[in-house]
C-alpha cells in the first residue's frame, strides 16, 4: 500500500502585463506586498517635517546680499576699503560704501592702475575707534613718498559697518570738449562733475597745441571737493598753429584791393578829395613779426588764443587829386591783439588795432 503524500503548492507567477485572463482560468492572487513596520513610518515623517521646517526658517531669515563684505567694526570697514583701492578692486571697495555714487565712470580698475603706477597707495594705520552709531575713523596712509590721514565716517547698519563717503570731486576749471581732456588716461564725458576715489590723478589732454600745467592732483580725502588748479598753455607746436593762423589771415586781408579792408589790421586813411585807384593797391608785411608775437589763453575757453604782436606794412598806389595822378609808397607800423581759436584754423580771427 503506497502511502500518499500532499502535493507541495507551488508558487503562483503573476502573469505577463500584457497577457490577458482567458475566460475559466482561475483567477490567482498576486504576490502580497511587503509592510514597513509603522514606527519606521512615523520616523520618516517626523524626518521631513523637521527638514522642510528647518528649510522654511533658512529661506525666511536675512540673508546677506550676494556682494556684501564682512565688517563687523569700524576699522574693518576702513581696512577692507583701503586694501581694495590699493589691490585697485574698485568694485570690491564701492561694497563698503553706504550709498554707491551715482557716477562711476571714473570709479574703475583702470582710473586706479594708473594712480598706482603714479604713486602706490599702501595703509600705514588704522585704529580701533569703538563706539555703537556713526564713528570718525583716521586712517594714516601713502601715495608713494607722500604721507596722509583720511578721515572717514563710519556707520553701523544691517550688513555690516560702512562708510558714509568714499569720494571727492576734482574741479578742473573750465575744460571745453576741444581739448579732448583725459584724467589718468580716461576720457572726460563730463568734465564738470570729476567724482574719484581718494589717489594721485594727472590730467591729459589729446589737442598737440596746449598743455595743462598743475596737471598732476593728489586727492587725500573723502566727501571734499579738490580745486586742480590747471594753467593750460600753448605747446611749442600750440605757438606755431597759432602764428600761422594769424599770418594767413592778414595774407587774406593783404589780397584785398582796399585802403582799409573791413576787419582787417591793415589800413590807410584817404583824404577828403583824393581818390584811389583801386587796381593799383598792393598790400605787403615787413619783416617777420610772429618771431616776436605774445599769446595768453582765455581762462573761460583755453582753446582760445589771445595775441598780441606790431605790425608793419608797406601801402602802395596810385591817386588824383585836384586833377593830378600821385604814387604812393609807404610804410606804417600799427600793434594789434587779435583772438584766434588754436584748435580751429576755420574759425576768423579777430583783430583790433591798438592806436
Amino acid at each position: 500500500m503506497t502511502s500518499q503524500q500532499p502535493e507541495r503548492e507551488r508558487p503562483v507567477e503573476p502573469a505577463a502585463a500584457n497577457d490577458p485572463v482567458q475566460a475559466g482560468d482561475p483567477v490567482q492572487p498576486g504576490t502580497p506586498a511587503l509592510r514597513r513596520p509603522r514606527r519606521l513610518w512615523i520616523a520618516a515623517a517626523v524626518l521631513a517635517i523637521s527638514a522642510l521646517v528647518g528649510g522654511i526658517a533658512w529661506a525666511v531669515r536675512p540673508q546677506p546680499a550676494p556682494d556684501a563684505v564682512a565688517a563687523a567694526t569700524p576699522q574693518q570697514a576702513v581696512t577692507g576699503f583701503l586694501q581694495a583701492l590699493a589691490a585697485g578692486d574698485a568694485e570690491r571697495a564701492l561694497r563698503y560704501a553706504a550709498t554707491v555714487p551715482t557716477d562711476t565712470s571714473l570709479l574703475t580698475r583702470e582710473v586706479l592702475d594708473v594712480s598706482h603706477e603714479e604713486a602706490p597707495l599702501a595703509i600705514v594705520n588704522v585704529p580701533e575707534v569703538p563706539g555703537g552709531g556713526p564713528v570718525q575713523v583716521p586712517a594714516a596712509v601713502t601715495f608713494g613718498d607722500q604721507p596722509a590721514t583720511i578721515t572717514f565716517s563710519v556707520n553701523s547698519t544691517e550688513q555690516g559697518w560702512r562708510l558714509g563717503q568714499v569720494t571727492s570731486t576734482i574741479d578742473p576749471g573750465t575744460l571745453p570738449s576741444a581739448l579732448g581732456a583725459t584724467l589718468n588716461g580716461a576720457t572726460l564725458t563730463n568734465p564738470s562733475h570729476l567724482e574719484v576715489f581718494p589717489g594721485v590723478y594727472t590730467f591729459g589732454e589729446k589737442v598737440p597745441e596746449i598743455t595743462l600745467k598743475g596737471a598732476r592732483v593728489v586727492v587725500a580725502a573723502v566727501g571734499e571737493d579738490v580745486r586742480a588748479g590747471l594753467q593750460p598753455t600753448l605747446t611749442d607746436t600750440g605757438v606755431k598753429t597759432a602764428n600761422r593762423i594769424a599770418a594767413n589771415a592778414v595774407a587774406a586781408c593783404m589780397k584785398q584791393r582796399d585802403p582799409a579792408p573791413k576787419g582787417c589790421p591793415n589800413s590807410v586813411t584817404v583824404s577828403v578829395g583824393q581818390k584811389v585807384n583801386a587796381k593799383t593797391i598792393r598790400w605787403n608785411l615787413v619783416g617777420d613779426p610772429w618771431k616776436n608775437a605774445t599769446y595768453t589763453l582765455d581762462v573761460n575757453d583755453p582753446t582760445q588764443a589771445r595775441g598780441a604782436a606790431t605790425l608793419t606794412f608797406r601801402f602802395r598806389c596810385t591817386l588824383t587829386q585836384n586833377g593830378e595822378t600821385y604814387m604812393v609808397d609807404q610804410t606804417n607800423s600799427v600793434d594789434v591783439r587779435y583772438m584766434l581759436t588754436v584748435t580751429d584754423p576755420k574759425v576768423a580771427v579777430v583783430w583790433q588795432r591798438i592806436t
